[in-house]
């Protein structure tokens, strides 16, 4: 069955700030696509650039969501915490706060004609940004370390066969709030698939690469990609993305399929980017 929503990761977002700048996308399709935070709050960051010519390019590509999408009736995802809890629980989770707060930044930044008022704002996206990922770093690496000592040194060789499922799950369930307990592994690795293979692929690397630094600028925008696939744990949305290393460490659970993967040039073009919707959505 075709999945019935779309999120796009932040290379999406920006690559249809190009393809739907002067074009309007079709009414039927915008209704369908859903706003991931992870993917707003990167691009909102990026408008304190120093580089003013780029500011200004990711300010058109921002305002072009008024053409791909609907910014006061468009549905906006919980933040991955909260979408854990969600899902866990097979309940809904108010957040009001937090959606208020993201819609008032997408009023100010949608109607400023300017950069000039946007900067401070951007500058606090970007903190908060820079904040999260640090966190989920210094997560990464306490369970790294873990792993390590546990293993030790000449296990640590055979880092492969390592089961590193049961950190990864009490991890989750910490995140989520909830009773490690109230759930067993199989139950988690089967509803957040996608999630729970690219973190262990993640771990599997860092086990066999010594020198592995989880705070690295790289590895910390890893952690981005791998948030994003916690969405998947809703059956009716699918991802759109450009990066096809995402769907290389994603390849044995069912939600890979709806891991959908364009090429930039596609993207880029309002045409070709409808297609790929509607080809993804069945529609």
């Amino acid at each position: 069955m075709k999945p019935s929503r779309v999120y796009l990761d932040t290379n999406a977002f920006r690559y249809f700030g190009n393809a739907f700048e002067k074009t309007q996308l079709a009414t039927d399709i915008r209704e369908k696509i859903l706003i991931s935070p992870l993917s707003a709050f990167e691009v909102f960051a990026q408008l304190g650039d120093e580089d003013e010519t780029k500011a200004d390019l990711v300010l058109r590509q921002i305002h072009a969501l008024r053409n791909w999408t609907d910014p006061k009736h468009a549905v906006l995802l919980p933040w991955p915490d909260t979408m854990l809890q969600m899902l866990w629980s097979q309940k809904h989770v108010e957040d009001d706060d937090f959606r208020e707060r993201m819609q008032q930044s997408f009023n100010v930044i949608l109607t400023a004609d300017s950069l000039t008022p946007l900067k401070q704002a951007a500058l606090q996206q970007k903190k908060m940004m820079d904040d999260f990922k640090d966190a989920m770093a210094h997560d990464f690496k306490n369970m790294l370390d873990d792993l390590k000592k546990q293993q030790g040194k000449k296990e640590t060789q055979k880092a492969k066969l390592v089961d590193t499922t049961a950190p990864w799950f009490n991890g989750i369930a910490k995140r989520a709030k909830v009773d490690a307990n109230s759930k067993k592994i199989p139950e988690a690795e089967s509803l957040l698939g996608a999630y729970h293979e690219f973190e262990q692929s993640k771990l599997q690397t860092a086990l066999l690469i010594p020198k592995y630094n989880p705070l690295s600028h790289k590895n910390r925008n890893d952690i981005i990609d791998s948030e994003q696939l916690i969405y998947l744990g809703d059956p009716s949305l699918c991802m759109l993305t450009a990066d096809k290393a995402i769907k290389s460490k994603v390849v044995k659970s069912e939600q890979a399929a709806r891991i959908i993967v364009a090429t930039p040039e596609n993207l880029r073009d309002a045409t070709k980017a409808e297609a790929v919707l509607r080809n993804s959505l069945g529609t």
